[in-house]
């Protein structure tokens, strides 16, 4: 089965929505727009031929880690994270199966200290 990804403009949409929904500070600035396609591309990323995220829950780590820690929007990077989570999970035959305050927790770990490896394995462990 092909991967299918996220684009930055989807993921804009995506933020542009939750802040209507819940309100926060939009805009995204050009360096902003450059760590957001910086995060959106990076599961796509490969070195001589090889995928560096061969499977689904490291390419949704790439996403999630690249949204949350590279904060490319001025608020409401967390939950954009975790909507696109959930959302390249469905589009590749997944389903995100924790909690509102698992979800909630994960991405406040993802931006104190957790690493990309940590969060790979609480998506497997999460799918």
């Amino acid at each position: 089965m092909e991967i299918q990804y996220l684009s930055p403009e989807e993921l804009i949409i995506m933020h542009q929505s939750l802040l209507l929904e819940f309100g926060g500070m939009g805009g995204i600035t050009e360096a902003g727009f450059t760590r957001l396609e910086n995060a959106a591309y990076a599961p796509r990323q490969s070195m001589f031929g090889t995928d560096l995220y061969p499977d689904l829950p490291t390419k949704a780590a790439a996403l999630v880690y690249g949204i949350i820690r590279n904060h490319p929007f001025s608020d409401g990077n967390k939950r954009t994270a975790l909507v696109a989570l959930a959302v390249l999970l469905e589009l590749n035959g997944a389903t995100l199966t924790a909690t509102n305050d698992e979800a909630y927790n994960l991405a406040l770990a993802v931006a104190a200290d957790m690493t990309r490896a940590e969060l790979t394995t609480w998506i497997a462990a999460h799918m």
